[in-house]
C-alpha cells in the first residue's frame, strides 16, 4: 500500500473526525437535555409500532410519563418479537429500517439478536469511528496519519431465509454489508494492514497468522486497534512464539504448510504477497536474541497508540502488554462501555480509564446496584451520585426500551453536565452461592493481590463456583510454566485476599455456608487455546471475552482438563 494513499485516507478521517469530536464535546455541556430530546424523538418515531401502540408512546410527553407507562425489560421479554423481526416482520419493536442483526457471543446463555437499524449504524459511525478519529487528530502526534493500523477486526455473518444478515457488531455493520465484503475489504486495507481474508474469514481459517503476518510486513504501522486488550496480548504472544516461521514466510513470499487455511484462501493470499528479503533481514536482526523483550517499538518504530477495551477491568492484559511487548512508549485510548445492544460511552482522552456517557447514542437511566431488582429506583443522569455504582438501563435505537444492559459502572465525575464512568462488572456475572454476590472485579482484585504477594506474574485466571461442594475453585494461569509455588500455598494466599475483596464471602465462610476455596495451576496458554478453539468453531474473535466465571459444563470440562 502506497504511503501517499495511506496518508490521504487518514488525513480525510482526521478532518472529518475533528468536526465530530468538537460537536460531541459540545454535547457533553448539555448531556441530560440532549438525552431527553433523544428519548422524545425515539418515542415519536416509533409510536406506530406494535410496541409503541401497546405502551402509548404517542401520549408520552415527559420522562416521568415514560417511566410510569413503559416497563423495564430483559431480552427474554422481547425474544419472541425479535424472532418475528428475524423472519422479516416490520414495525414490531422499531420503525427504523434494518437489514442486519448483531448477534452476541452467548457468554451466559443463548445468543441474542439486536437489530442494527440505520439509526444505530449512524451512532456507531459517529462515536466509534469519527469521534475516535477526531480524538487521535486532536491529542496524538500527527505521525499517526502516516501509516496504517494493525487491526484484529474480524466479521462473520450469515443470511437468514428472510434475507436479514446475522453476525457480530464489532466489524459487520448493516450499511457495509450492502456494499459487500470486497468493497469493505478494499476500504479497510487502505487504513489497516489485514487483508479481507482475515477481516471476513471463512470457517477454519487461522486468522491469527494472517493478521500478524501482514502486520509484520509493514514497518510503518502507527497504531494497533482491537476489541479487547486481551486480544492484543494474544496476538503479540503469537508473534513472540512464532517469529521464526513468520519471518521465513515474509522472506520467501510463502505461507507455511502447517498454517490452517483452505487452499482457496491460501491461493488468494499468495496473490497478495511477494518475497520481502530486506524486511525479513530487519526482523531477524531485531529477534536475533529471541523474543523475550519489548519488541513492538523495534518492529514498528512509528507505532504511537493502542485502541481497545482495556484499563481497570483488563489490567492483567495492560500489564502484560507494557511489561513484555511495548514498554511505556504507546498511548492508550481505552474504548468506552460498548455492547452489541449499543454504545454507551466514549473515551475522554489518552491513558484515561474513565469514559463519558454519549448522550445522543441512547436514552439512559441508572439503577443503583444495591437496589437489586427494585426497578422503581431507576434515575436519570442528572440525579447520579459520584462514587456510586449503577446498572445502565438503556433505550436504544434498535427497538429496546428501558433495557437492562447488566453493565455496572462507577460514576467518577462529570464532563460538562454529562457523567463520566468506569466500567466495573456485569451484574449477571457474579458468584452468588450463599447471597455473597462476588463480582468479577472482586475476583480480579483477590487473584491479582495474591499473585503480587507471591511475587508471580499473572497471565489469566478462571473461577468455577462448585455448588455441589459450596466452594470456589480458582484456576490460575501464570506467565511462567514452573512457579515454584505449591497449590496449598497458592490457595491460602488467594483465600486471604478473597476475604479482603468481599467481606460477605468471608462472613459466609466463617458461618459455614461456604467452604474454603481451593486453587489449582493451569497449564500455560490455556485461555489462549480456549479462545482459538472458539474461533475455529465459528465464534467472532471480536466477541470472545475472558472467561472469568466458568458458566457451563463445556467450559468446566475444558479448563479442568488443563489443570497441571
Amino acid at each position: 500500500m502506497e504511503n501517499g494513499k495511506i496518508s490521504e485516507a487518514n488525513k480525510y478521517d482526521a478532518q472529518a473526525g475533528r468536526e465530530v469530536y468538537a460537536a460531541v464535546n459540545k454535547e457533553f455541556e448539555s448531556g441530560y437535555e440532549l438525552n431527553k430530546e433523544l428519548l422524545m424523538k425515539i418515542l415519536k418515531d416509533n409510536s406506530a409500532t406494535e410496541y409503541g401502540i401497546k405502551y402509548g408512546f404517542a401520549d408520552i410527553k415527559t420522562v416521568e410519563d415514560y417511566q410510569k407507562k413503559v416497563p423495564v425489560i430483559t431480552y427474554e421479554d422481547i425474544a419472541d418479537d425479535i424472532e418475528r423481526m428475524s423472519n422479516g416482520e416490520k414495525d414490531i419493536l422499531t420503525a427504523y429500517p434494518f437489514k442486519h442483526m448483531n448477534e452476541t457471543s452467548a457468554t451466559t446463555g443463548s445468543p441474542k439478536r439486536i437489530p442494527m437499524t440505520d439509526e444505530q449504524s449512524k451512532v456507531f459511525l459517529k462515536y466509534n469511528k469519527r469521534y475516535l478519529d477526531g480524538l487521535k487528530a486532536e491529542l496524538l502526534d500527527n505521525g499517526w496519519m502516516e501509516g496504517r493500523a494493525f487491526a484484529t477486526t474480524e466479521g462473520k455473518h450469515r443470511t437468514l431465509p428472510s434475507g436479514i444478515t446475522v453476525g457480530d457488531a464489532s466489524s459487520v455493520m448493516a450499511d457495509y454489508i450492502r456494499g459487500g465484503k470486497e468493497t469493505l475489504g478494499s476500504m479497510m486495507e487502505t487504513i489497516f494492514t489485514s487483508p479481507v481474508e482475515a477481516t471476513f474469514p471463512v470457517p477454519n481459517t487461522d486468522t491469527k497468522y494472517i493478521h500478524t503476518r501482514f502486520a509484520l510486513m509493514d514497518e510503518n504501522i502507527t497504531g494497533m486497534i482491537s476489541a479487547f486488550y486481551s486480544i492484543v496480548t494474544n496476538y503479540l504472544k503469537y508473534i513472540a512464539d512464532n517469529y521464526e516461521m513468520l519471518i521465513d514466510d515474509i522472506e520467501q513470499g510463502t505461507i507455511n504448510k502447517d498454517v490452517k487455511i483452505s487452499e482457496e484462501v491460501r491461493k488468494s493470499l499468495l496473490e497478495k504477497i511477494k518475497p520481502m528479503p530486506e524486511r525479513a533481514a530487519k526482523l531477524r536482526e531485531i529477534f536475533k536474541n529471541g523474543s523475550d523483550f519489548c519488541f513492538v517499538p523495534h518492529v514498528w518504530p512509528k507505532m504511537i497508540y493502542i485502541i481497545g477495551i482495556g484499563g481497570d477491568g483488563f489490567s492483567i492484559y495492560d500489564n502484560i502488554i507494557k511489561e513484555h511487548y511495548t514498554g511505556d512508549c504507546l498511548k492508550n485510548i481505552y474504548s468506552g462501555v460498548t455492547a452489541s445492544e449499543g454504545l454507551w460511552s466514549v473515551p475522554i482522552g489518552l491513558d484515561i480509564e474513565d469514559s463519558v456517557m454519549a448522550p445522543c447514542s441512547a436514552f439512559f437511566e441508572f439503577l443503583p446496584v444495591e437496589c437489586g431488582d427494585d426497578l422503581s429506583k431507576c434515575i436519570t443522569m442528572d440525579k447520579l451520585e459520584v462514587g456510586k455504582i449503577y446498572e445502565i438501563i438503556a433505550t436504544n435505537l434498535c427497538g429496546f426500551y428501558r433495557y437492562r444492559t447488566r453493565d455496572a459502572v462507577l460514576i467518577t465525575g462529570y464532563k460538562g453536565t454529562t457523567p463520566t464512568v468506569k466500567f466495573m462488572y456485569r451484574t449477571n456475572r457474579t458468584i452468588n452461592m450463599a447471597a455473597e454476590k462476588t463480582t468479577e472485579k472482586a475476583l480480579q482484585v483477590a487473584v491479582e493481590g495474591a499473585m503480587n504477594e507471591l511475587g508471580l506474574e499473572l497471565a489469566d485466571f478462571n473461577v468455577y463456583p462448585d455448588y455441589a461442594d459450596m466452594k470456589y475453585v480458582f484456576l490460575i494461569e501464570p506467565m511462567v510454566d514452573n512457579t515454584g509455588v505449591g497449590e496449598e500455598k497458592l490457595t491460602k494466599c488467594i483465600y486471604k485476599h478473597m476475604r479482603e475483596a468481599n467481606h460477605e464471602f468471608a462472613n459466609y465462610v466463617d458461618t459455614g455456608r461456604l467452604k474454603n476455596p481451593v486453587a489449582h495451576w493451569l497449564q500455560p496458554q490455556t485461555n489462549s487455546l480456549y479462545r482459538d478453539i472458539r474461533i475455529f468453531k465459528g465464534a467472532s474473535a471480536n466477541q470472545i471475552k475472558p472467561v472469568r466465571i466458568i458458566m457451563n459444563e463445556e467450559q468446566k470440562n475444558f479448563f479442568f482438563n488443563l489443570i497441571k
